[in-house]
């Protein structure tokens, strides 16, 4: 789609220049700027066209990219319309007016153009949108489509994707609005999206999935658990494992079979280490993007059957030798998910171990009552847990640590 991009303030020059030199990097059929005191559309930019541009302190523009759809674009069918600049599709135009183009429906959709009025006005519109418009300030407002900005001390600059600004730039935030005044405060809304309080936990039946189970529950959220059978060694003991865990919980229980050869490493092929404190500083044994692939099935899975929330067991212990349990992964997992999904749709990952060390993960499993009895932590597929693996060794200090009794262990 179209490109668009904009400041206020006192932005640099040079700045400008550059901002309007790579304009084109998202659409190439025509252009259409936006001043206070005038319009300027075309297909050539001239360097009367540009000067004129950047001699403007409050500035919104678009480089427009012809869908498919419409007709090849005339001057008088360029952006902006009545101010505004829209990269997107309005899919329902034909609701508000039959115009050529979608986009010239906005200002009829935006009759109230105060900021106040952002959330209802966007309500009306089935479709993607990123726009800017200027209204006692210049207002932005975004659901999957991009913005990038710039704030400077007197300054402020947005584009549709980084590359078309001058400088380090950040995204706004998917499915908000933002009102940016002109001395450079700026006004924040998030857009609503459905949501409620079901969450699907990936459980594999250890110590850390089972206990985010117990505390979601215990915090109100309505758990279902998801198992994945990948084809370890241990997979026949945390099958029987979790379907005792998810009756003594009372969860629903959802298990879901991994094409074999998908996801491969010590675990699958049995070779796991069995040195205890070794295993456990180091990612040697690893399955290969486990938790990205469970965690992405989770998100289809989630959005297919309206969950709005994911979770699994990521921790801090672990994530000094796995960068899957790293908070960060998850963050920024969670970034993403507002492009995975279809539009409107919000699912959240939720982290709740993902500050905790292990000692300090029993402790809370311990009070909320999580029977630690029924988990499976070991890599093995033995009659008892083995003891040696990394995770029997971490949770055995784990207990330790804690001044309770691993029930796991005779």
């Amino acid at each position: 789609m179209c490109g668009i991009l904009g400041w206020i303030g006192d932005v640099d020059p040079k700045d400008k220049y550059f901002i309007l030199e790579n304009g084109n990097l998202r659409g190439r059929d025509g252009f259409g700027f936006w001043r206070p005191s005038g319009v300027k559309r075309g297909f050539t930019l001239t360097s009367e066209i540009k000067e004129w541009v950047v001699d403007g302190r409050i500035v919104v523009g678009n480089f427009r990219a012809t869908p498919t759809t419409e007709a090849e674009s005339k001057d008088s069918l360029l952006q902006p319309y009545d101010g505004f600049v829209h990269n997107g599709i309005i899919a329902n135009d034909k609701d508000f007016a039959d115009c050529p183009i979608d986009s010239m429906v906005l200002p009829i959709i935006f009759k109230d153009r105060s900021f106040s009025q952002i959330v209802p006005n966007l309500s009306k519109i089935k479709g993607s949108y990123a726009l800017a418009y200027w209204h006692n300030g210049l207002i932005l407002a975004c659901n999957y489509k991009p913005i990038y900005f710039i704030r400077k001390e007197k300054g402020f600059m947005f584009a549709s994707i980084p590359e078309m600004l001058p400088d380090f730039s950040v995204p706004m935030k998917p499915y908000s609005a933002m009102k940016i005044w002109s001395d450079m405060t700026i006004e924040r809304i998030d857009l609503p999206r459905y949501q409620n309080n079901k969450v699907l936990v990936s459980a594999s039946a250890g110590l850390d999935s089972t206990t985010v189970a117990w505390m979601l529950k215990n915090q109100g959220y309505e758990v279902t658990l998801v198992h994945f059978k990948y084809g370890c060694l241990a997979e026949g003991k945390e099958i029987d494992r979790i379907h005792r865990i998810a009756d003594a919980g009372g969860f629903d229980l959802r298990v879901i079979d991994m094409p074999r050869g998908v996801m491969n490493g010590t675990l699958t092929n049995g070779d796991y280490h069995h040195d205890q404190i070794d295993g456990t500083q180091y990612a040697m044994d690893w399955v290969s993007a486990r938790n990205l692939l469970m965690l992405s099935i989770l998100t289809a899975y989630a959005e297919t059957n309206r969950f709005s929330y994911i979770a699994f067991g990521g921790n801090l212990e672990e994530s000094g030798a796995y960068p899957d349990n790293e908070e960060e992964f998850g963050r920024r997992f969670n970034a993403i998910l507002p492009y995975a999904t279809q539009n409107g749709v919000k699912v959240e990952l939720i982290q709740p171990l993902s500050r905790y060390m292990k000692h300090e993960i029993v402790k809370i499993g311990a009070e909320l009552g999580v029977p630690y009895d029924l988990t499976w932590s070991c890599y093995s597929d033995l009659d008892y847990p083995c003891g040696n693996c990394g995770p029997c060794f971490m949770r055995k200090k784990a207990f330790e640590r804690s001044g309770l009794k691993d029930p796991v262990f005779k």
